[in-house]
């Protein structure tokens, strides 16, 4: 008899392309393991990833059956900017975003009153679904599992930037659910240690078991041959520069090294590609005089985003001024480039800390410039003399596998789905 499960995720296929990897690798697995799956998500097309197999095998009634409002969570000035919102703009949010949440019950209803539901599974964010399944368990009596891709209330990217009564109204709602929940996915061992350091009381006796993000290694490029950086060094940024991300830290120590003539004799090129503002970086390149190291590329397909990093010397991640209990997604697609990376961010944080101690990549830290530059200039020249690497070889990937972390998400299912269990 096959394990029937609901799966809250706001992000799903065919919609919402980087947000609904996760759910699409998870339940894919699951499906393939002896698992029904049924996915309750939004109906939005910004992004689309279709995967019309994935969709054969799993029933999503939201995006079958239902039009959901496609919302954003801000509007484009305060996503590309962080800085405090007036009051009555985060309740006008507030209320925008929780259109969904009786939709998606009415979804969760049906599919829980026809099927042998075992299982209530959330991933969030956006964090209103984790909402959703705390009525859901509280009406049906099914077990619920919540996944935290992110932290929701005390998060530091967003510290100062909402009113004292929406953070206490959010952190009112973030310590019933987490009472309420029978176990809890966290995306990274930051995420774990952030969520017992904070909600200690709340979570005391709940499981938490760590499930990061993870890569495909057949989708693993081809690596090519070990290149000669001797003369020519090249670092690759894609995404999108946005709130506390910032180039410039960079564009200093590269414009100090070029001033020092460390730089001279070789060709150094950061190539930028994605969303990001044009009028300022254009600024600040040509303040610091670095144009000639700095290429500023906008959007382009993504297939040649991919060759330009494969064919890097590093890709490039730029981070905040702040220690982050989780890895971005942009860390796992880079490793799934085969290529290293050089990070732009605290040398205190938990993606420095990762990436150094699995080999995996480098950081500059933009909380001591002086060190910054240090470390620049070290990673340079051990590039040109082939003192480092700067690829990624798959028998390093390998524990990083989908395979590997379903496998752990089974191990925690398999107490809530087996005959005996009461419900």
């Amino acid at each position: 008899m096959l394990k029937e499960i609901l799966f809250i995720s706001y992000h799903f296929p065919p919609f919402s392309k980087i947000l609904s990897i996760r759910a699409a690798e998870v339940s894919k697995r699951l499906v393939n393991n002896g698992y029904k799956i049924f996915v309750v998500s939004s109906k939005s097309n910004k992004n689309a990833f279709k995967d019309i197999n994935l969709l054969h095998k799993v029933k999503s009634p939201l995006i079958n059956n239902t039009s959901v409002f496609n919302l954003s969570f801000a509007i484009k000035s305060v996503n590309s900017n962080i800085r405090k919102k007036p009051l009555y703009f985060e309740l006008l949010n507030l209320i925008l975003f929780l259109h969904w949440i009786p939709l998606a019950f009415l979804a969760c209803k049906r599919q829980i009153r026809k099927n042998d539901i075992r299982l209530i599974y959330v991933s969030a964010p956006p964090f209103f679904t984790l909402i959703l399944g705390y009525f859901l368990k509280l009406i049906f009596k099914i077990p619920l599992i919540i996944e935290y891709r992110d932290p929701w209330s005390y998060n530091p990217y967003l510290k100062g930037t909402m009113s004292s009564s929406v953070e206490n109204f959010y952190l009112y709602i973030e310590k019933k659910i987490l009472k309420t929940a029978d176990g809890i996915f966290a995306i990274s061992n930051g995420m774990k240690t952030f969520l017992r350091t904070n909600f200690s009381t709340e979570i005391k006796n709940t499981e938490i078991q760590v499930i990061p993000h993870g890569i495909n290694i057949e989708d693993l490029r081809v690596i090519p041959q070990k290149k000669d950086f001797s003369k020519e060094i090249t670092f690759t940024f894609t995404g999108n520069l946005y709130g506390r991300r910032d180039l410039e830290p960079l564009i200093k120590i590269v414009s100090k090294s070029q001033e020092s003539g460390f730089l001279e004799g070789m060709s150094l090129k950061i190539n930028i590609f994605g969303k990001y503002d044009n009028k300022k970086l254009k600024y600040l390149i040509e303040k610091y005089k670095v144009s000639n190291n700095f290429d500023l590329n906008g959007f382009v397909p993504r297939d040649i985003c991919l060759d330009q990093i494969t064919n890097s010397s590093l890709a490039l991640h730029v981070g905040e001024n702040l220690n982050y209990p989780t890895l971005s997604f942009k860390v796992w697609e880079y490793l799934s480039m085969g290529k290293k990376i050089l990070y732009l961010g605290r040398d205190d944080s938990y993606t420095a800390d990762f990436l150094e101690k699995n080999n995996l990549g480098y950081t500059i830290p933009i909380n001591d410039l002086k060190l910054g530059l240090k470390r620049f200039e070290e990673i340079i020249s051990g590039l040109k003399e082939n003192r480092i690497e700067s690829n990624i070889y798959p028998e390093q990937l390998r524990q990083y596998t989908w395979d590997n972390r379903v496998k752990e998400i089974e191990i925690i299912f398999a107490k809530f789905t087996k005959e005996d269990h009461l419900r």
